[in-house]
């Protein structure tokens, strides 16, 4: 049954005035904005403003579309910079600026089955959903294992897994930074479980993790300083801040070929954007923004303790994992909830001043309802009960 469209913004046979749409537009502009510092639960860095490259909005730029190929040249400047920060050369390591990190995850993935096409695909229950699509689309067989007390793959079950499959290879996806939890992967210790299978290949799902893993101590031993990493895919909406999704898909040069890169036309407009922030970030200012995200997360799970949540955080994370508070309160902060846990990402546009608010509602919340039940005539305790 699908939804019904609200009149406002049925599109009808006559044309509407320009006036009427951009006062619906300019609403909607105003309440994004508004929300933005409430923006906690989901993994999209708010603090960006674009507004200077409007005139992009007036040009077409799609790579290779042009004599004048800057945009194409942009996406290489952009994957040259992505490379080396996962530990890759810009000789040994390609790839390209992809639509989002689904597409990036796809992109990895058959690379590895195409170098193993007798390989079944592995990732833990915490894997994003892309992987089991992809591995739909694909055709391929997906083993799904459980995860260990840190969030991580059980690497026992992956070793156990992969003893019965013995002799075929496998096609491993580790998470840095799973969508769940943040828990980061062990890429050695999965390397090593999955080694009964004979040949191995890692598919990295760096979706937020990849502008964070540079600026930790594991900085020279993630992504492609493993010789059985292949690929890496990461979304840079996520910890770099852009006003619509993209990803960058890297993958060893020797399993780059033109016609894998991408599945049709590729956005220039999507490279020239992130050739641009990045550009006006460097390496310095992508290191300030994971220092202070890394500093964020550890004062809301401390704030979070303080007010009785039992919080949860990993490390060299950024997802804080607690106890589920009232419904109103998760609307307000747009808290992504499951199985009575609710989670908060700490990206750069997240404040102290918010997580504090959160918090006082978590607190007033509590009052509130505590109070009500001690006036209720029949709550126990009362008429000598």
């Amino acid at each position: 049954m699908s939804v019904p469209v609200p009149g406002r913004l049925r599109i009808e046979k006559t044309r509407r005035a320009e006036e009427d749409l951009l006062c619906h537009l300019n609403d909607l502009v105003s309440d994004l904005h508004a929300e933005r510092p409430y923006m906690l639960g989901f993994p999209v860095n708010l603090d960006f403003t674009f507004s200077r490259l409007a005139g992009l909005l007036d040009v077409f730029a799609d790579n290779g579309s042009y004599r004048d190929d800057e945009p194409d040249a942009m996406e290489r400047a952009v994957v040259d910079f992505m490379a080396r920060l996962a530990n890759g050369s810009p000789d040994g390591v390609g790839g390209y600026v992809a639509n989002n990190g689904s597409e990036a995850n796809r992109f990895g993935l058959d690379r590895g089955c195409t170098l193993l096409p007798d390989a079944k695909i592995y990732c833990s229950e915490a894997a994003h959903r892309s992987i089991e699509m992809c591995a739909r689309l694909m055709r391929k067989k997906l083993v799904v294992l459980a995860c260990d007390r840190r969030g991580r793959i059980d690497t026992n079950a992956l070793a156990r897994q992969c003893w019965r499959d013995a002799g075929h290879g496998c096609v491993v996806v580790a998470n840095i930074g799973t969508w769940k939890t943040g828990a980061i992967d062990d890429v050695e210790a999965i390397v090593a479980a999955a080694s009964p299978t004979g040949s191995v290949y890692v598919h990295v799902d760096a979706s937020l993790g990849g502008l964070l893993m540079p600026f930790t101590t594991s900085q020279e031993t993630w992504g492609f300083a493993v010789d059985e990493v292949g690929s890496v895919a990461v979304s840079m909406h996520q910890g770099l801040g852009l006003p619509m999704p993209c990803a960058v898909a890297l993958g060893r040069s020797d399993l780059v070929a033109a016609e894998s890169v991408s599945g049709g036309a590729c956005s220039g407009f999507a490279s020239v954007m992130l050739w641009h922030a990045l550009a006006s970030k460097g390496e310095a200012g992508l290191a300030l923004n994971a220092s202070k995200a890394f500093d964020m997360a550890q004062y809301a799970a401390k704030k979070l303790a303080d007010v009785g949540l039992r919080p949860v955080l990993y490390p060299d994370s950024i997802t804080v994992v607690f106890t589920q508070p009232a419904d109103w309160i998760c609307r307000k902060y747009h808290l992504a909830t499951e199985y009575g846990r609710a989670r908060i990402i700490t990206l750069p546009h997240v404040s102290k001043r918010v997580i504090d608010e959160l918090c006082g509602d978590v607190v007033r919340n509590r009052r509130f309802f505590k109070g009500r039940w001690a006036n209720r005539s029949n709550a126990p305790g009362n008429n000598g009960r």
